[in-house]
């Protein structure tokens, strides 16, 4: 099958582009992922061959198969004796874990990701506070309850600290912005979870009690339509929780020369 017959048949074949970073292997795995992540590759979809690959990414065998060979081990990609290489029917799982360790060890991509949601979700908060109903401002308070009855238990801490943040998001009445921030949710997540993370169980509770503050100060300014004051509230609550990320990420970094 020759390159264009496999572009027509195949809309995921089309959206891959030439790679022109240093680290080939590294720019097709980042790629592959965002085609999954869009749901251009779909849970059970057929890549093209290596070769076809290797001419639509313009690398070598040796870049190609070190990419799919990473993929495979974190259980995004599966390959078939004899019938070729599929994406995993569990690849929403391990993408979602491929993101949380890229977010842990790419110092850029947490700056991208605080500059992301300074952007947005200040802006989703500020129209929130114009536009939220009562019923929306109800959902908002029982998130922050959420919170405070488990600031002892992470994992239900982080699921009500994640729902105050998207029903801040759909309190716009903005479909879109509201999208949007789903879209990154993933992150979302694991920037809450690691900014709470902390060996000390003291130190933990400490971020934890300050996050419910932050949170309680944003709500009052939504039930009295401040819409200024609840954005400032949001830049100082996520560059408060951004601190402990970054440290994180720092740790993790060790000795990188960078």
């Amino acid at each position: 099958m020759d390159l264009d017959t496999q572009k027509q048949k195949n809309p995921a074949f089309e959206a891959m582009k030439p790679v022109t970073r240093t680290s080939l292997s590294d720019e097709i795995v980042a790629q592959i992922i965002d085609l999954i992540s869009r749901d251009v590759l779909k849970p059970g979809d057929r890549l093209p061959p290596e070769r076809e690959l290797c001419k639509q990414f313009d690398v070598g065998r040796t870049s190609l198969r070190e990419a799919l060979r990473s993929l495979a081990v974190m259980g995004i990609l599966e390959g078939r004796v004899g019938e070729g290489t599929f994406v995993s029917n569990n690849s929403s799982k391990y993408l979602e874990k491929s993101l949380q360790w890229g977010l842990l060890l790419d110092t850029k991509r947490v700056q991208d990701l605080i500059e992301t949601r300074l952007m947005l979700e200040s802006q989703t908060v500020f129209l929130a506070a114009q536009r939220a109903t009562r019923e929306n401002l109800r959902e908002i308070q029982q998130t922050i309850r959420g919170i405070e009855a488990s600031l002892d238990q992470p994992r239900k801490f982080l699921e009500y600290d994640l729902r105050f943040h998207l029903t801040i998001a759909r309190s716009t009445q903005n479909s879109i912005l509201y999208n949007l921030l789903s879209m990154i949710r993933s992150y979302l997540q694991e920037w809450i979870k690691n900014s709470l993370e902390d060996p000390s169980t003291h130190t933990m509770q400490i971020r934890a009690r300050m996050s419910l503050d932050e949170h309680k100060k944003i709500l009052q300014f939504l039930q009295t339509r401040d819409a200024q004051g609840a954005r400032q509230a949001m830049s100082e609550h996520i560059l408060s929780s951004s601190v402990d990320l970054q440290t994180r990420v720092t740790e993790n970094a060790g000795d990188d020369p960078e």
